[in-house]
């Protein structure tokens, strides 16, 4: 049985010289060993793979959509009754009598850029003028498509997929091993998470296998979120440069255009690394933060203007009033079947993504927030990053949305594709000069935050790989991580397109997901332990 003390820390193997010094090469050299093998397969055998994934992925949401729907609900609903109750306010991530280490602006910033990446910008206008096209209430005749009554529909899924739900997965492996390291001193990986339910049997081949899966959910993870990130920067120097080498007439990155991007933004993935990892990151958290909001207030200002309030406050009331029935829905796939489509192109896709980034986000969300109480740690990385969402998405997709129902877009951003619509409000709003700066200015941004969830995603798979060992952190495996994600980015979408990353993440993700449930056993028992 496992032990109920800190006695009974972990004591996991590392390699003390060589090449693999500091690390756990079981861990290590088995994720890689994967990653080579998986990539061989796909180049070699691209129509089989792409078939074979394909089918996976049907697998996956024909049988496990249930499971990601109400695996987050389940988290979500926890959360929001552990901060009611007592022992959330005496129990610390760390020893009695800990205090935070970080003052608790920075400690939100920190976590709010931590778990959106690239995401929030590749999404900020296209989902909300997707849902504003094609949502659940326009699909059942509730509400007509694209239309001023749409808009608060629209918002309330947008904030569905990015709310609390979202932020709950990176909270249940949060409470997992801050309570796990830093109060009862195990390891920094991990397996750390589920040791109060399987105990000393971590320190083996199990314990090996659960790190892996962490990597390796962290791998698609970041993949998917490069591939997005390439898209639209191929979507911003077609529209600078007028070059049909970015884009075709379709206004969709050919092949050649993708691979030369992924390069080059892996190429200054690796150059941050070598300037030294806290360099790299301060510099391009620091660079990314203040694009974004140049971003959020260009919106505002020439966009939505006061207006952006209202949405703001009638889009969170309609989120907060739909969400206890929303987040356990199923469609049915044979009665329901355009809604089903819709619930798995986007709300299960968005669930797996955000299993992905658990494993990163949830390890360096536990790394600031050493000290803090299980309340103010739930409270801190769950509804203010939720907070700070909504807003962001009210600035830029509310003012889209705006513009197109007060008729100055003309629709124009409405039939703009995926990569192109927040170019197309970008025109909307500014002329000729203004809207060439910034567009220059986005497609920088989209380069700056692949870099920075690059970064921060390898220092996560490096402490796992590690065993939380400091001596892991070494420019070399940084830069071979960096070479190993880019080569395995790049053979999916040379063999599947755009589209296969999303099949090989939601694939991919599942088995870490089991994972996230035992977290979520680990983090009750510790509760209830007190």
């Amino acid at each position: 049985m496992p032990s109920d003390t800190p006695s009974a820390q972990l004591q996991l193997r590392t390699v003390p010289a060589g090449f693999y010094r500091g690390f756990n090469p079981a861990v290590s050299i088995t994720a890689k060993a994967l990653i080579t093998l998986l990539m061989l397969l796909i180049l070699l055998a691209p129509a089989t793979a792409t078939r074979e994934l394909q089918a996976l992925k049907d697998l996956v949401l024909t049988r496990f959509a249930g499971w990601y729907i109400y695996l987050l609900a389940v988290f979500v609903l926890f959360n929001l009754v552990v901060v009611c109750l007592p022992v959330s306010g005496r129990l610390r991530l760390g020893p009695p009598g800990a205090r935070p280490e970080i003052g608790t602006f920075s400690w939100l910033a920190m976590m709010f850029c931590a778990g959106i990446g690239i995401g929030i910008l590749v999404f900020s206008v296209s989902e909300p003028v997707s849902d504003f096209l094609t949502n659940p209430d326009t699909l059942s005749g509730a509400l007509p498509a694209a239309q001023a009554e749409t808009l608060p529909s629209a918002m309330r899924f947008v904030f569905f997929h990015w709310g609390l739900s979202a932020w709950s997965s990176y909270v249940m492996v949060g409470l997992a091993l801050g309570l796990a390291c830093h109060r009862n001193g195990h390891p920094l990986t991990m397996r750390s998470g589920l040791e109060p339910l399987v105990g000393k049997r971590l320190e083996g081949r199990l314990g090996d296998m659960i790190d892996v899966l962490a990597i390796l959910a962290t791998v698609s993870g970041i993949a998917t979120t490069i591939v997005l990130g390439l898209e639209h920067i191929c979507a911003g120097l077609s529209e600078l440069t007028g070059a049909a080498f970015f884009a075709d007439q379709a206004g969709n990155p050919p092949l050649v255009a993708l691979l030369t991007a992924l390069v080059l933004a892996i190429a200054a993935t690796i150059a941050s690394i070598v300037s030294g990892m806290e360099r790299g990151v301060k510099w391009t958290s620091h660079c990314g933060i203040a694009l974004a909001f140049l971003v959020l207030a260009v919106f505002v200002i020439f966009g939505g203007g006061t207006q952006v309030v209202r949405v703001f406050v009638e889009s969170v009331l309609r989120y907060v009033a739909t969400l206890p029935v929303q987040m356990v829905t199923i469609y049915d796939p044979v009665q329901d079947s355009a809604r089903h489509a819709w619930q798995g192109d986007w709300t299960i896709f968005y669930w797996a993504w955000w299993v992905a980034f658990a494993p990163f986000v949830g390890l360096f969300l536990v790394r600031i927030s050493r000290g803090r109480t299980v309340r103010q740690f739930i409270l801190g990385a769950m509804l203010g990053p939720s907070l700070m969402c909504f807003a962001w998405f009210s600035g830029t997709g509310g003012s889209a949305l705006l513009m197109e129902i007060d008729g100055r877009a003309g629709g124009s951003i409405l039939q703009a594709e995926h990569a192109y619509r927040i170019v197309a409000a970008v025109n909307v709003m500014l002329g000729p000069t203004g809207a060439t700066l910034m567009t220059a200015v986005l497609t920088l941004l989209f380069l700056v935050l692949i870099m920075a969830s690059s970064t921060a995603a390898i220092i996560a798979i490096k402490s796992i790989g590690s065993a939380g060992s400091p001596q892991g952190e070494t420019p070399l495996h940084s830069m071979l991580w960096a070479v190993a994600i880019a080569a395995l980015t790049g053979a999916i979408i040379t063999a599947g397109g755009i589209g296969a990353i999303r099949d090989a993440m939601l694939v991919m993700t599942l088995p870490f997901s089991v994972v996230l449930a035992g977290m979520f056993l680990a983090v009750l028992r510790q509760l209830t332990r007190g």
